[in-house]
């Protein structure tokens, strides 16, 4: 490896040669002239040497390993074997656009305080074509600029669901090194979540508002199980990480502040309730089953809200207002009187809410099946704890009283 050079592009890989090679290509066609590539083969038993040395370009560097030592180890790697102040870890089924390096470097350069800068990513699929998701699947928009590390952990505890796509990420050798690399604290899906939550407790982070990566979706990921399947554990892990983000920030001085302790705490408990509740799927035996849940919270809806007032069901569709004929109630949110799916954002919501309580809603009945809300819409959870009364909070049940 040579020292002088200024950026690596690592490129771990297994048994993906075909990928492998385009995602070699973006790198090797990258806008910038001080950079080289280095591929770390976890013991490939397809033709992935064969591919990468048929680029013959003296920047490309080939380390293959005598076994193969796991997606932890090989990533681990790229750290260890690394001799350049840049270091961006590019997926082996993913593309980097020409210009990704010239825009991370820069922003590095100008924000020596930023541990790494993340770009934003296109969605691309198996071939290669453009895939458009809603931010609601995969991530809240990301900021613009540079941003403190604490208030990107306080966001991640908030719930703000801020995804940094590893391929579109550059990190600083040195931060790096000062955080340790990567860690297996609680799921091997989230290798990324954890380093970055780690960083951003010593370093600021810097946001590139371009897209300077594409990344696929396909069948073959393991985090398209792990968060898109009724077995997978992803989601159980996310609250895992958001709260040692929690500890984070009570080790931080922002903890110095009593009234911001208390909203820490109020954010871990609900984490851990949530923490439970994802458990309780994978461990169907260790909570009430549905039906119970569900008998018990309309009771407890019956004990607070006196009967034919009208309220504001927040289910996902799930119960549906029939559940609660003594009460006139309405999904959220509603069209004529129909469920009409979450809302897009906070503004939204609130606009919604504020309509439906001058319309004669008196209560807003948050179910547990809706309670990711409280996380995604924390403009929303935040207006109606500043504004109304809870009557009710539990681990089924979050009710508003709206009459101020």
């Amino acid at each position: 490896m040579k020292p002088e050079t200024k950026v690596t592009i690592a490129i771990p890989t297994y048994n993906r040669s075909k990928l492998l090679k385009t995602s070699l290509e973006s790198a090797l066609a990258q806008d910038y002239s001080d950079f080289q590539v280095l591929v770390l083969d976890n013991a490939s038993s397809d033709d992935t040497e064969a591919v990468v040395r048929s680029f013959a370009d003296a920047r490309v560097t080939y380390v293959r390993n005598d076994t193969n030592i796991g997606i932890f180890g090989n990533w681990q790697r790229t750290i260890e074997i690394n001799s350049s102040p840049y270091l961006s870890i590019l997926s082996d089924d993913d593309v980097l656009l020409p210009n990704f390096i010239c825009e991370s470097v820069l922003g590095l350069d100008n924000h020596p305080h930023a541990g790494l800068s993340a770009a934003q990513a296109e969605f691309i699929d198996a071939n290669g074509i453009s895939v458009q998701v809603r931010n609601t699947e995969f991530s809240d928009n990301l900021p613009q600029g540079s941003i403190e590390g604490l208030e990107f952990i306080h966001q991640i505890a908030d719930g703000r669901k801020w995804i940094l796509r590893t391929s579109a990420v550059m990190f600083r050798a040195s931060a790096l090194r000062a955080v340790g690399g990567f860690d297996i604290t609680h799921s091997k899906y989230l290798l990324d979540l954890n380093l970055y939550l780690r960083m951003a407790a010593q370093f600021d982070f810097f946001f590139i508002a371009k897209q300077l990566a594409q990344v696929r979706f396909h069948v073959e990921q393991d985090s398209q199980v792990s968060f898109h399947s009724l077995s997978g554990t992803g989601a159980l892990a996310v609250m895992a990480e958001r709260t040692d983000a929690i500890a984070y920030l009570l080790q931080s001085p922002r903890a110095e502040d009593a009234s911001y302790r208390q909203w820490l705490a109020e954010r871990l408990l609900h984490i851990s309730m949530r923490r439970s509740e994802f458990a309780s799927k994978l461990i169907p035996e260790l909570n009430l089953s549905w039906s119970e849940r569900l008998e018990i919270a309309i009771q407890e809806i019956a004990s607070v809200i006196p009967s034919g007032k009208r309220l504001i069901l927040v289910d996902e569709n799930q119960w549906g207002c029939e559940m609660l004929p003594k009460f006139d109630a309405l999904p959220f949110l509603e069209h004529d009187g129909q469920y009409w799916g979450a809302p897009l954002d906070d503004e939204i919501a609130i606009r919604e809410l504020e309509r439906m309580r001058q319309a004669g809603a008196s209560f807003m009945v948050i179910a547990w099946p809706a309670f990711w809300w409280l996380d995604y819409y924390s403009g929303l959870r935040n207006y109606l704890s500043l504004n109304f009364r809870c009557i009710l909070h539990n681990s089924r049940l979050v009710v508003f009283d709206l009459w101020l």
